[in-house]
């Protein structure tokens, strides 16, 4: 047996969350737990045809998953808030996102396109030492990509023209997970992926922090401060420093939910995010702070906070380029169906050529 077809079975089992047993089990037990193990090994010279069949359909995928080479790798992986994230899970969505990644650069070889990011990746690298450094390379990010002050509509569709891949995956409720970076070998292009559930709120300011994290060289004494540095990053991409004091003052004895309100409906940016920035820019008093985050904690507003960000977001380059090629015939419907992960029905369904 071709000792990447055991890789690959290896690859789409920890991408399916699944155990050998689990996977044992639902294959109807057409496989048993050893045999999987061993053609995981390279122990088994040939696997037939039913078994592979049995196997694709228990992990949802398309058999010819199994017949790719594996080509690319996560390197400089960041999780963000990851301590609460089992290792099964982390596995699970780094296989996830190595295979989107894998669909991706296909179909972009097909359509001989590309999106390279428009810096040289380790020239950028400028290091971050502290908050200042951190709100600064915001503050000249905006300035690079001609911003100015004004708010980020679509931040997804920005980072993605910028040339970084975004990968929304589904998950459970359960599973605690924010977003990851990483940069793909051999190709040096840069991955965010994010939790599709989440609201775009958070989805934005994870983004914003990842990119943080891409960009740049964060040093620190711990890992709490890296993400605090790109905590303020963000803050500042989102919502710029002198935008904020420009709508609510330099100094405040107290603020009105109305203001924080209408803010985060214009920057996408979280109230709790602007509440901290204007207690770090000394705009609130610490006792006020403190005052508010016990309300916010009083009324279940650290979960689900007030106001409203109306303006929908999505990540939708790789799904317009398999939609680009199969309207000009370089791919079939079945392959579009296989790289949007999806059956030949729900894709005819889907697709809306003219």
């Amino acid at each position: 047996m071709n000792n990447n077809i055991g890789q690959r079975i290896k690859s789409a089992r920890i991408m399916s969350g699944m155990s050998m047993q689990r996977l044992s089990d639902a294959a109807d037990n057409i496989v048993s737990k050893q045999a999987i193990s061993k053609y995981e090994k390279g122990q088994i010279e040939n696997i037939n045809s039913t078994v592979l069949l049995s196997l694709a359909k228990a992990m949802n995928i398309k058999i010819d998953y199994f017949f790719k080479d594996s080509t690319v790798e996560l390197q400089s992986l960041e999780f963000r808030k990851n301590a609460s994230l089992s290792k099964k899970n982390k596995n699970s969505i780094e296989q996830r996102t190595i295979d989107f990644i894998e669909k991706y650069l296909e179909i972009e070889e097909i359509l001989e396109v590309s999106k390279s990011f428009p810096f040289n990746h380790s020239a950028l690298k400028r290091t971050i030492k502290n908050r200042n450094d951190a709100v600064n390379e915001a503050k000249r990010l905006r300035q690079d990509w001609k911003i100015g002050n004004a708010p980020i509509s679509n931040l997804l569709e920005l980072i993605e023209e910028k040339g970084i891949k975004i990968f929304e995956i589904s998950l459970e409720e359960d599973v605690k997970f924010d977003g990851l970076s990483a940069v793909i070998a051999p190709s040096n292009v840069s991955v965010i992926a994010l939790k599709k559930e989440t609201d775009i709120v958070r989805k934005r300011f994870t983004v914003a922090h990842e990119l943080c994290h891409i960009l740049f060289n964060v040093e620190t004494d711990s890992p709490k401060g890296a993400e605090k540095y790109c905590n303020a990053f963000a803050n500042e991409l989102l919502l710029p420093e002198e935008q904020l004091i420009e709508a609510i003052g330099k100094k405040r004895k107290t603020i009105s939910m109305f203001e924080l309100k209408k803010l985060k409906g214009i920057y996408g940016i979280s109230i709790q995010a602007i509440l901290y920035k204007t207690w770090e820019l000394d705009i609130i008093s610490d006792r006020k702070f403190r005052s508010i985050n016990m309300i916010f904690a009083k009324n279940n507003w650290k979960k689900n906070e007030p106001g409203n960000y109306l303006k929908k977001e999505k990540a939708n380059r790789f799904k317009q380029l398999v939609l680009h090629a199969v309207s000009e015939s370089y791919i079939s419907f079945g392959k579009a169906a296989s790289l949007l992960n999806t059956s030949l029905y729900d894709f005819r369904r889907q697709v809306d050529l003219l």
